[in-house]
């Protein structure tokens, strides 16, 4: 069956379908050739949160390369990148399974957005090994890493046998308590542990700085003007990223709050009610994917 590009106008008062099957089949045909505008939107905007992820990452772990060159330069008189890799290994870690976490959700958002358009998602090659990858890092406890398996699985499977719109209520349904369970870990990571990790960046880098002041003040003052600057800016730095990354960690529980509304109003997903409240959800995911663009 194709849809058709314009509405089918709605029957008037007192129109009666000839039997009740052809009532039914009707309305399925229209479910079927509608859109579910909310769902188009949730899984959009979401799959931009996750989409910022892998920059984030990046610079976080270039921050803390960084820092340990601080912290080596003012312990020895040589060091080499292996010295700095093995300073950031356990960050570098962490990472890397936050950022499996990170796959499984953006995999499910771009099925969900797929089917919510009647087509086939795309399958990352990857995604059945990335709840093993995290359960080997030991960065989620055993429901994250189920909740990570379940998301995964989903999309990988939507994209094998053809899933369709006329079920979308039902992965909702499905996969609501692993969203939620998902989002709020990640939110918890980001907000705790990366916040930790910039603050700790913030620190090495102050005592690099504070010791070349206190050595190049007296004998070279304009080299302590500049170092100042450059101490400035790293600071500034520092502060807008550690603001940022906070905003991508709300930006996870409010991905969170949107997707339990979609659950919410599951058996009503073309409400205007619904459309609104993904609207609005939407917004506040614009609000902190910008202040993330502008640190990262």
């Amino acid at each position: 069956m194709r849809c058709r590009a314009a509405a089918p106008r709605p029957l008037r008062a007192g129109a009666a379908c000839l039997t009740v099957t052809a009532c039914v089949a009707a309305a399925l045909s229209l479910a079927a050739c509608a859109s579910p505008p909310a769902i188009h939107r949730y899984a959009g905007s979401a799959s931009l949160v996750t989409a910022r992820f892998p920059d984030v990452a990046e610079a976080m772990s270039a921050s803390c390369r960084r820092a340990a060159s601080y912290r080596l330069q003012r312990g020895a008189e040589w060091f080499g990148a292996d010295s700095v890799a093995a300073a950031c290994a356990a960050r570098d870690g962490a990472i890397r399974s936050l950022g499996h976490a990170n796959r499984a959700l953006a995999s499910y958002f771009a099925a969900l957005e797929a089917l919510a358009d009647g087509k086939v998602p795309k399958l990352d090659a990857q995604v059945d090994d990335l709840a093993d990858a995290v359960g080997d890092a030991g960065s989620f406890d055993e429901q994250q890493v189920s909740a990570i398996d379940a998301l995964a699985s989903f999309a990988a499977n939507r994209a094998a046998d053809g899933y369709r719109r006329a079920r979308l209520r039902d992965a909702i349904a499905g996969q609501n308590e692993n969203v939620q369970r998902l989002t709020a870990a990640m939110h918890d990571i980001l907000d705790r542990d990366f916040a930790r990790y910039l603050a700790n960046d913030g620190q090495a880098q102050s005592i690099f700085y504070r010791a070349a002041l206190t050595e190049s003040a007296a004998r070279e003052p304009l080299t302590a003007i500049l170092v100042r600057d450059s101490f400035d800016e790293r600071e500034t730095e520092l502060a807008e990223r550690t603001r940022a990354v906070r905003a991508l960690a709300q930006a996870m529980l409010t991905v969170g709050r949107g997707h339990q509304a979609l659950y919410d109003a599951r058996d009503h997903l073309g409400g205007r009610q619904l459309l609104a409240t993904i609207v609005a959800n939407a917004r506040e995911l614009d609000a902190a994917m910008k202040r993330v663009d502008k640190a990262f």
